[in-house]
């Protein structure tokens, strides 16, 4: 089985990191959540922002390491954001766990990035927690099957099978 699982409050606790993030610098505290995605990635093309090997680490939801160590090669990180953000983020998040492969669709949305890659579909499944970007999978992918990460406890959109942890995939 081929599991692809977004980055972003699936694997990777972002709001923690974004509340960390405004906590060191409060020029960020006024910044929207558009706003401030943009502000970070500026900052990290300048190179005035960057993130050691590990420092991210413990964003990374336990159980997210965990599956990534079992399932190894099976697994990949798709991950939707500005390109040079989302990298930073992840291999400083991820390193130290072998065979970490990531896609970064950089401001394509996941279905429509997928779509020419029907080879990868066959038996794989999908969890993400934004239920726009799967209904957009569901249109584009209709042979992934696609679940709901809710790591806030909250109900599901009722589309998808809802899970709040990787150890819930089939």
């Amino acid at each position: 089985m081929i599991y692809f699982l977004d980055f972003d409050r699936t694997m990777f606790d972002t709001d923690a990191f974004i509340r960390d993030m405004r906590s060191k610098d409060a020029s960020l505290d006024s910044c929207t959540p558009p706003e401030l995605t943009t502000l970070l990635e500026e900052r990290v093309k300048e190179g005035v922002l960057s993130f050691q090997p590990g420092e991210l680490a413990t964003y990374v939801y336990p159980d997210a390491a965990q599956f990534l160590r079992d399932k190894e090669n099976a697994v990949t990180v798709i991950t939707y954001g500005p390109r040079a953000l989302q990298e930073a983020k992840t291999k400083s998040a991820f390193h130290g766990i072998p065979r970490v492969s990531v896609m970064y669709t950089d401001l394509v949305r996941k279905g429509p990035f997928l779509a020419p890659h029907t080879h990868l579909h066959r038996d794989a499944v999908l969890a993400d927690d934004t239920p726009e970007e799967l209904a957009l999978l569901t249109e584009a992918c209709p042979t992934i099957r696609l679940f709901e990460m809710r790591r806030d406890g909250g109900p599901g959109d009722g589309r998808w099978p809802t899970i709040r942890t990787l150890a819930e995939l089939p």
